[in-house]
């Protein structure tokens, strides 16, 4: 449910677009990412994950089947890094590989969205459904120079609001859709930032990089925090802030809260503190509700 309004559009400035192509550019991504890409299909785009040999995060993203060509959308912050561990260990391989400053990326959320879609779909150049502030919703990859008018053409659609980028990540986070960058960083393991919920990960395909942390972590039970959907009793003076027991015990890593004052959070806590239904505190006897594990 989107707590904002009932369809929300948005120019994603803090995504960026990528194309890969080349003749082996399947197999070599295959060999890259935590995902198997022979599940990737026009009709099935793929979340996953690009990682460093020891298995920590360098950037995650969505891939998108448009025929000849691989559409990769990812954080601005990480494209970067991304297209420079990509390019790392291409020697010997037939790819393209880079980021396309023509291309941007608009959010649409909400039962609209198929509408909206049908009303832009000349701009569009290729989509993935993407539920990130709402039951359902979409990505659409179009040209950056026609953003300004497809959203001029979305606003002036029946129950749809264009929203700023920051409007979206609020939204993000009253749904319960954790970010590489803002609920977690390199730093944590991305089996401890829910690569599984989130339908990133593998564990039939062929050997990537960073492979062998994470099958270990997850055959030998070394999953021992996760991040969760909350909700808050009140907004904190700060963010991220410690959660605590009778000691700290995890992260408070993002809030926001709805037209209802309803305050939303997202949080790294340990699995067995949740199971156990421990109270859970902030500073200034904030509670914490945990509703679920956060999830595709």
């Amino acid at each position: 449910m989107n707590h904002y309004f009932p369809n929300l559009v948005c120019h994603r400035t803090s995504y960026c677009v990528l194309k890969a192509s080349g003749h082996d550019i399947r197999t070599y991504l295959q060999s890259q990412i935590t995902q198997d890409i022979s599940l990737l299909t026009p009709e099935h785009p793929i979340y996953t994950a690009v990682l460093t040999p020891q298995g920590k995060m360098v950037a995650d993203m969505y891939l998108i089947d448009a025929g000849e060509e691989l559409f990769i959308i990812t954080i601005a912050d990480t494209a970067i890094a991304l297209v420079e561990r990509l390019r790392q260990f291409s020697m010997g391989h037939a790819i393209r590989l880079g980021m396309v400053k023509s291309l941007s990326v608009l959010s649409m959320q909400g039962k609209a969205c198929q509408t909206a879609q049908t009303v832009i779909q000349p701009f569009v150049q290729a989509s993935m459904p993407m539920s990130e502030a709402a039951e359902q919703g979409c990505y659409l990859v179009i040209e950056k120079s026609f953003m300004e008018k497809a959203l001029t053409l979305l606003s002036e659609e029946k129950d749809i609001h264009v929203c700023s980028d920051l409007e979206m990540e609020q939204a993000c986070i009253i749904h319960g859709t954790p970010r590489f960058g803002r609920d977690w960083d390199a730093s944590i393991h991305p089996m401890n930032a829910n690569l599984i919920e989130m339908q990133g990960v593998n564990f039939d395909k062929g050997c990537y990089i960073g492979q062998e942390v994470t099958s270990r972590m997850h055959w030998r039970g070394g999953v021992k925090k996760k991040l969760f959907h909350v909700q808050l009793s009140a907004m904190p003076q700060q963010l991220p802030c410690p959660i605590q027991t009778s000691v700290n015990i995890g992260t408070l890593t993002s809030a926001a809260s709805d037209q209802q004052g309803i305050v939303w959070g997202i949080a790294h806590l340990p699995i067995e503190t949740v199971e156990q239904q421990v109270t859970l505190t902030l500073e200034h006897d904030i509670t914490i509700t945990v509703l679920e594990a956060c999830h595709a």
